[in-house]
């Protein structure tokens, strides 16, 4: 199936997107709609989120999922693409990134990842993910994108650096009694969830400002009274206890040093509280990049920019600098997260991919979409099936995250789907082999590399 929504417009933005960032995307607004697919993917194994289904169809019509099962025969007169030897997952989640411009999408589309969320403004202002946000509402060849806006952070904490020329000064929260104007204004910004910091490595080795547990718990209930989840930036275990005591509802990042914690894993589970692990940013200082940039299935798809990105020297700005450091810091986070698996948390994909653009400089060692199929893998490195690795980047992100229309393979969801060669569940690292892109039906080209 040839991409549908492929123009002039679509393909000189991408290229100017990194110098003029989001105001660029407006550009798409005169560009053609796609017209929503319709088609029957048969004899294909699906993984639907949860659980396999050997030898099935997938009916869609309208960019919808219409049934799902091993005889179609209502669905006849769509036209057939053949899944043989091959896998149907659902799209791609990444529950963890920052998005600074419409290539940074296209790039996370390029490689499965269907849904990006956004957990905090990074060198951009909401405004311009707002934009973002409804252009990839509209648009079906890019990821589709949600927001935190500016993060609930201290005065001179983490993320008040992540200032540009385009956004100034970022806000902070400097006692309990601001939180809730803060909240009030993210909501109306946009905002569809509250990211909050807290630093505590940053505070132990640089002496950088941390949030007090009084303004955490004020910003958790000020976006729990406005139907918003609250996710915790943390970086030490008493970040995370102060988080948890605070009534979060997911944290980012595990603890980077003291490794694996029963106790707090076990409150963590009882409470409800969600993890995005990102094991892929410790891991891309060791040899995580290298192992994507040799992979043979994911090459040729790779765009200049990812390369570029994957290749450059990477020094931590907090610890770690040398090799062994590096390795034990991997090792801590990995320890921990297996200690949450074990205790039963749930457990997000992310990647917390934010790419270099000329006003913004960053530290992060991964990029968007491709990302996600090196965190699938090293979350079977802390215990995880690939069965549960995948339902990670996929069911159990929509569920968190309160995303009813997708992360499955069932009727009704939005047709956000990824083809690829072999089997994932047995493999996880199959999900690099991508066959064919689905948004919403409408197939992605995943030729067209910039």
């Amino acid at each position: 199936m040839k991409r549908v929504f492929v123009n002039v417009t679509a393909m000189w933005l991408g290229r100017l997107a990194l110098l003029a960032l989001v105001p660029m995307a407006s550009s798409r607004e005169a560009a053609a709609q796609p017209e929503l697919g319709n088609f029957l993917v048969a004899h294909v194994r699906v993984f639907d989120g949860e659980r396999v289904h050997e030898d099935t169809q997938v009916a869609v019509e309208g960019g919808v999922i219409r049934a799902v099962g091993p005889d179609l025969t209502k669905w006849r007169h769509l036209p057939v693409i053949d899944g043989t030897d091959a896998t149907l997952i659902p799209g791609l989640i990444d529950a963890h990134a920052h998005v600074r411009s419409v290539d940074d999408l296209e790039d996370g589309l390029r490689f499965g990842v269907t849904t990006v969320l956004d957990l905090a403004a990074s060198g951009v202002t909401p405004q311009d993910l707002e934009e973002l946000r409804n252009l990839a509402a509209s648009h079906m060849d890019i990821a589709d994108v949600l927001s935190a806006g500016f993060a609930g952070t201290t005065a001179g904490g983490h993320g008040t650096a992540f200032r540009s020329a385009r956004v100034g000064e970022i806000p902070s929260v400097a006692s309990a009694k601001d939180a809730d104007a803060f909240v009030a204004t993210r909501r109306s910004e946009g905002s569809d969830y509250l990211k909050i910091i807290l630093n505590g490595v940053r505070t132990a080795d640089q002496g950088m400002p941390n949030l007090d547990e009084p303004r955490v718990k004020a910003l958790v209930d000020a976006a729990h009274s406005r139907g918003m989840l609250a996710v915790a930036h943390v970086e030490t275990v008493e970040d995370a206890e102060i988080a948890l005591r605070s009534g979060v509802d997911g944290l980012a990042h595990v603890w980077r040093r003291g490794g694996a914690n029963a106790d707090l894993a076990r409150r963590l589970a009882a409470n409800g509280v969600f993890v995005i692990a990102t094991l892929v940013i410790p891991d891309g200082l060791l040899e995580g990049r290298a192992a994507l940039l040799t992979d043979s299935r994911v090459q040729a798809f790779l765009s200049s920019r990812e390369k570029e990105h994957l290749s450059r020297s990477y020094v931590p700005r907090t610890g770690g600098a040398g090799s062994d450091e590096r390795r034990a810091t991997f090792d801590a986070q990995l320890a921990a997260v297996r200690s949450l698996h074990q205790a039963g948390v749930t457990l997000l994909v992310g990647t917390d991919a934010s790419m270099v653009t000329p006003d913004v400089e960053t530290t992060a060692p991964s990029v968007h979409g491709l990302s996600v199929h090196r965190e699938l893998e090293l979350l079977l490195n802390a215990g995880l099936s690939p069965t549960e690795a995948l339902t990670a980047a996929t069911m159990r992100a929509a569920d968190a995250f309160r995303l009813a229309d997708r992360g499955r393979i069932a009727a009704g969801r939005k047709a956000d789907m990824v083809l690829v060669r072999g089997d994932p569940t047995s493999d996880v690292t199959a999900t690099r082999d991508i066959l064919r892109v689905w948004r919403s039906g409408v197939e992605f080209d995943r030729a067209l590399v910039p």
